[in-house]
């Protein structure tokens, strides 16, 4: 739906933005682009946003009497200007709020850097607004893994590689309003690091600011206090509490890492105890003897506490049947009772080298000339009869 303000204000937009200036953005971002570029209205919209950009850092700088616009005002003056899309100016505000929308649902990536002691986090400030602070980041390109787009965005916003200090398994991610923001914890940056943006008129500032100072919520009044004026960190807030406990649990892991070989050890000393303490009641009670029981009160945890490894063989039939019986006493009785039948070898001819079962052995021809096919089976080759014939010549 085209309004009232764009038709009496294209001329006016186009006096403040001259004729040469969109003559050059046209031609460096639209005439020669990827024709498939500008195939759809919503490419379109970020080639003129990068024209915009352009538009901001080098012409407006050269040229100061240049008025600044919004984004809106110059991408109504740069589709009226360029043949290519001039069509597009009868819905300028629907393709615009249509691609605002798209922009909205696009991937964030970025990171949460972090010094070596895990007490200062790195925060951006935006050139747009003097108050607004947040953790370098940037949308994804089309095709574009999470992890290069985290390295490429804190890269142009702070001119920092992470990817030597980046691990692509540690990352907090947040969906709202149908985009999803996943930023990686990077630690072990040091403080004296240098700094420096390279895109123009995006970043003012970067500073290390200490955690402890960091708001959760929006009463806390911590950062004010120490600063003595107030920052919009809007966007860090929801990643705070989920960065704490990731920090906590990090020196959690560091300070239990010196006590872990002595808890090891600790931990198998009691297992051996408790394997000899149950392997000498299997021995009484293989031996019919009845152990004592324990009373309820003393019984302890520990006790149920089984480690697979120091489980031996031996405590396999240890385990209760029916009636105070064993598992194999249950199913087949008490083997110690039952009789044994020792193993009786045949008799054999010492003069002879063959046992006395085979002494009257005797083989009976007819009976296995029998097997073989003849005359009245089901089954007599034509081969046999061929050499029948030929035993009887």
């Amino acid at each position: 739906m085209e309004t009232n303000v764009h038709r009496s204000s294209s001329t006016d937009d186009l006096k403040i933005i001259p004729s040469y200036v969109l003559d050059d953005l046209s031609s460096r971002f639209i005439i020669n682009s990827r024709p498939e570029e500008i195939v759809s209205i919503i490419r379109i919209f970020f080639l003129i946003e990068n024209a915009y950009w352009f538009y901001l850092d080098f012409h407006r700088v050269e040229n100061t009497q240049l008025k600044e616009c919004s984004l809106k005002e110059f991408a109504y003056s740069l589709i009226n200007h360029c043949p290519q899309l001039k069509h597009y100016a009868a819905e300028f505000d629907k393709h615009f709020e249509d691609w605002k929308h798209y922009k909205r649902t696009i991937r964030t990536c970025g990171a949460i850097i972090l010094d070596p002691e895990l007490k200062h986090v790195l925060l951006v400030q935006s050139f747009s607004s003097k108050n607004s602070w947040g953790f370098p980041k940037g949308k994804i390109n089309l095709n574009e893994p999470p992890e290069d787009c985290a390295a490429r965005e804190v890269l142009e916003e702070t001119g920092f590689d992470i990817k030597p200090y980046m691990d692509p398994e540690e990352y907090l991610e947040k969906c709202s309003n149908e985009q999803v923001s996943r930023l990686y914890i990077v630690a072990n940056v040091p403080l004296n690091s240098t700094f420096t943006p390279k895109t123009r008129r995006e970043i003012r500032d970067i500073q290390w600011f200490p955690m402890d100072t960091l708001p959760t919520h929006r009463g806390d009044q911590t950062l004010k206090e120490t600063v003595g004026q107030s920052f919009n960190l809007y966007t860090i807030t929801p990643f705070l509490k989920p960065l704490r406990i990731w920090i906590k649990n990090k020196f959690l892991e560091a300070s239990s890492g010196s006590s872990r070989q002595r808890n090891r050890q600790k931990q198998q000393k009691q297992f051996s105890q408790q394997n000899y303490t149950q392997y000498q009641e299997f021995m009484q009670l293989k031996k019919g003897k009845s152990t004592a029981k324990s009373p309820v009160g003393q019984r302890s945890y520990t006790a149920g506490v089984r480690y697979s490894r120091d489980i031996s063989d031996q405590e396999t039939n240890v385990k209760q049947g029916r009636r105070g019986k064993t598992v194999v006493q249950s199913l087949f009785g008490n083997k110690d009772t039952a009789p044994v039948l020792e193993f009786k070898a045949p008799i054999v001819d010492k003069n002879s080298f063959y046992s006395k079962t085979w002494y009257n052995f005797t083989v009976n021809e007819e009976q296995l000339m029998a097997f073989f096919p003849h005359e009245g089976t089901y089954f007599l080759p034509s081969h046999f009869s061929q050499q029948k014939e030929l035993v009887g010549k």
